[in-house]
C-alpha cells in the first residue's frame, strides 16, 4: 500500500485520474466523429441567394448530405463583404455543427480593406478544404457599345464624367480584382458595393451600372440567354463554361491571371476527428463525377481538402492584396 503524506496519496491519485482522462479523451473524440453528424448541420454563407459562395454551398450541403445522412443547411447571412456571417461563424461553438462557407474575399481582402474587421481569418478558422476557384468575368448589359475588352475604355471617355465606369462589386476581393484590371489596362472605376452577386447582375441588367466584374457562376445563364454580354475573363486560361470568351491577357494584357476561390472553413478549436472527417468526405465529393461536371458547366474548377495548402494560400494572398491595395491606394474604412 502506499504510505506516504496525505498530500502526497491526493497527489498520486490525481496523477492517475490524470491519466485516465488523458487516455479517455481520444476514445471519446472519435466516438464523437463516429457519430457525426448526428444533428443538422449549419453552413452560413455572407452573401444574399444567387452568387457563386450561395451556388457551391447548395450543391456542396447536397453532397455532404447524401454521404452522411444527415441534414445542412444553407444559411445566408449577407452584409459588409461577408462580415457578418464570418464573423458568426467564428465565435460560433466550434463543434463541426457551424461551418463557414467563405468567398476568397472574406479571407484574404477584408483584412486589407476593412477597419476593426470582427475575426481573425487566421486564428479564428480551421481551413477544411478549398471548393473551387474561378474567374471573374468582365460583364456588360446586352445593349452596351462595347463588344470587347479594349472598348470599354472608349465607354468610359463616352458614358461619365470622370472617366470612370460604374463597377457593381460584391465584395472586397472583386474590388481588388477590378484594381488589378485599372492597374494593367489604365481602367478607372467607381465601386458600388452590393449584398451580393445576384443583386449586383439585376442592377447590371437593369442598366443602372455600366459593368460588373463578377463571378462566372452568377452571370453565365445570363450571358448564355443574351441578357448579358462577356468581355473577357480574369484567370490565365479560358473558362470551361464560356469557351468563347478570351481571356484577359489574350485582350492585350500578357500575363494577366487573377483567380477567386472558395472555401469552407470551420470554428478554431473544431475537433481533429471532425475536421478529418469532413476533409475525408470532401475529398470524395471534390473528385466526383457529377461534382465536377456540375461545376465546371459553370465554370468552377473544383478544388481539394489538403487543409495545409488552403492555410498557406491565405496567407499568401493576404500578402498579395496588400501590395496591390497600397499600389491602388486603398485605404481600409
Amino acid at each position: 500500500m502506499f504510505n506516504g503524506s496525505l498530500r502526497a496519496r491526493r497527489a498520486y491519485l490525481h496523477a492517475i485520474c490524470a491519466a485516465a482522462t488523458g487516455l479517455m479523451l481520444p476514445t471519446f473524440a472519435s466516438a464523437a466523429a463516429d457519430n457525426y453528424p448526428d444533428r443538422p448541420v449549419n453552413i452560413v454563407v455572407g452573401f444574399a441567394p444567387g452568387g457563386t459562395n450561395d451556388i457551391l454551398a447548395r450543391l456542396i450541403a447536397a453532397k455532404l448530405q447524401e454521404r452522411l445522412k444527415q441534414t445542412f443547411i444553407v444559411d445566408n447571412k449577407p452584409g459588409a463583404n461577408s462580415a457578418i456571417g464570418n464573423a458568426h461563424v467564428a465565435k460560433a461553438k466550434p463543434d463541426g455543427y457551424n461551418l463557414l462557407v467563405s468567398s476568397s474575399g472574406g479571407l484574404t481582402t477584408n483584412p486589407v480593406l476593412m477597419k476593426s474587421l470582427p475575426y481573425d481569418p487566421v486564428k479564428d478558422f480551421e481551413p477544411i478544404a478549398l471548393l473551387g476557384s474561378f474567374p471573374l468575368v468582365v460583364t456588360v448589359p446586352a445593349a452596351s457599345p462595347a463588344k470587347n475588352f479594349s472598348e470599354l475604355g472608349a465607354l468610359a471617355k463616352t458614358k461619365s464624367v470622370d472617366g470612370k465606369l460604374d463597377n457593381g462589386t460584391p465584395t472586397t476581393s472583386f474590388i481588388l480584382v477590378a484594381e488589378t484590371l485599372a492597374a494593367a489596362s489604365g481602367l478607372k472605376f467607381n465601386h458600388i458595393l452590393y449584398k451580393g452577386s445576384g443583386p449586383a447582375v439585376a442592377a447590371l441588367m437593369g442598366g443602372e451600372i455600366q459593368v460588373g466584374i463578377l463571378d462566372s457562376p452568377a452571370v453565365v445563364n445570363q450571358i448564355k440567354g443574351g441578357k448579358l454580354r462577356a468581355l473577357a475573363v480574369t484567370t490565365g486560361k479560358r473558362s470551361s463554361a464560356l469557351p468563347d470568351v478570351p481571356t484577359v491577357a489574350e485582350s492585350g494584357y500578357p500575363g494577366y491571371d487573377a483567380p477567386i476561390w472558395t472555401a469552407l472553413m470551420a470554428p478554431k478549436g473544431t475537433p481533429e476527428p471532425v475536421l478529418a472527417k469532413l476533409r475525408n468526405t470532401l475529398s470524395e465529393i471534390l473528385k466526383d463525377k457529377d461534382t465536377v461536371d456540375r461545376m465546371q458547366a459553370l465554370g468552377l474548377d473544383p478544388g481539394n481538402a489538403d487543409a495545409a495548402a488552403l492555410g498557406k494560400r491565405i496567407a499568401s494572398d493576404i500578402t498579395r492584396w496588400e501590395a496591390v491595395a497600397k499600389t491602388a491606394n486603398l485605404k481600409p474604412e
